[in-house]
């Protein structure tokens, strides 16, 4: 008889999804620029389908290339584990175009949904070079699988971490005890034609229509070698339009002209990526060219910030940083 495992728990909500006052760019890792090199996650049913209380779930996942692959289990209740590598497959090095499944039936286990209700994200990341990541510790005998206590700083530090590296990222999440209520949302972009992902899931070229369950979602455009994010809240039985400008207006100004953009956080020493390069940490003063700029703050402990500035003369931004410390 196979050894039931009580992987997945959850968080029981109320009307809309939550994420244990975590904002959803805290929990989602969003995709590097996309490439000839992927990964792919997902379950016995599409992203985003119900699962109750006592059915059997399976993880799938497939790259493009051979690979170093770990996968995490991110719970409503803000909880995160490491479910492959696992006390049974403790070996992450996967060959490329081949379908692997967890709990993989050569092993005495297996998993089964249990409550109470909410939506779960599972987060699988992988590498073609074992050192681009560090490795997470193996559970024991009485550890099958590795919780990690620190939550969304482990995750804060972990994005930082493949900023500029070779790796490929991709993400399914399924609800637990109801069918969600959903909106429909509008996606575009100017230019048209971005790859578009919501929740770390592709979801395909705009413009397109989505339906999506109501709460907080993040969308990422790309274009080329440029992405913007938006997050963005769905109401139920609503319509709305998100829409990114990725390219930048012509510059009215001289090509050498810069302004000095001054970053303040409270706290101070948050690190400032401008279109995804560090920059400097706060306070701190940034020299920018006229334009549209994508704007993330980072600081282990805090929320991230992601959000967009103009840049038409010298100015100053402050931002206020949310504690984790919940």
């Amino acid at each position: 008889m196979k050894r039931t495992v009580l992987v997945f728990t959850f968080l029981i909500v109320v009307g809309i999804m939550i994420f244990a006052n975590a904002s959803v760019q805290d929990i989602i890792i969003t995709p590097t620029q996309p490439s000839t090199f992927t990964i792919k996650v997902w379950t016995g049913r599409a992203a985003g389908a119900t699962y109750y209380p006592g059915d059997s779930i399976n993880v799938y996942f497939r790259t493009s290339h051979d690979a170093y692959v770990t996968i995490y289990d991110y719970t409503t209740s803000g909880q995160i584990r490491v479910i492959f590598p696992n006390f049974f497959q403790h070996d992450n090095f996967v060959r490329g175009n081949v379908t692997y499944v967890i709990p993989n039936p050569n092993y005495n286990y297996n998993f089964t949904v249990t409550g109470p209700n909410g939506r779960e994200v599972i987060e699988a990341i992988a590498s073609t070079n074992r050192n681009v990541l560090s490795q997470p510790q193996l559970g024991n005998g009485n550890q099958l699988f590795q919780e990690i206590p620190d939550g969304l700083g482990y995750l804060q530090k972990l994005k930082l971490a493949i900023v500029g590296k070779p790796i490929a990222v991709d993400t399914t999440y399924f609800y637990v005890g109801y069918v969600p209520t959903v909106g429909t949302v509008y996606f575009d972009s100017q230019p048209k034609g971005a790859q578009l992902y919501v929740d770390g899931v592709y979801e395909g070229i705009t413009p397109l229509n989505l339906q999506l369950a109501e709460g907080e979602h993040l969308a990422v455009f790309w274009y080329g070698s440029m992405n913007v994010s938006k997050s963005f809240n769905v109401a139920a039985n609503t319509y709305q339009t998100v829409s990114a400008m990725i390219t930048q207006p012509q510059q009215p100004y001289p090509q050498n002209q810069t302004f000095a953009i001054n970053f303040n956080t409270s706290p101070s020493g948050a690190m400032i990526f401008v279109n995804g390069q560090m920059l400097g940490i706060s306070s701190c003063l940034i020299d920018l060219d006229y334009g549209i700029y994508q704007i993330t703050i980072v600081k282990p402990g805090y929320s991230t910030i992601v959000t967009e500035i103009t840049i038409n003369y010298a100015q100053t931004f402050n931002f206020s940083l949310k504690s984790l410390n919940f």
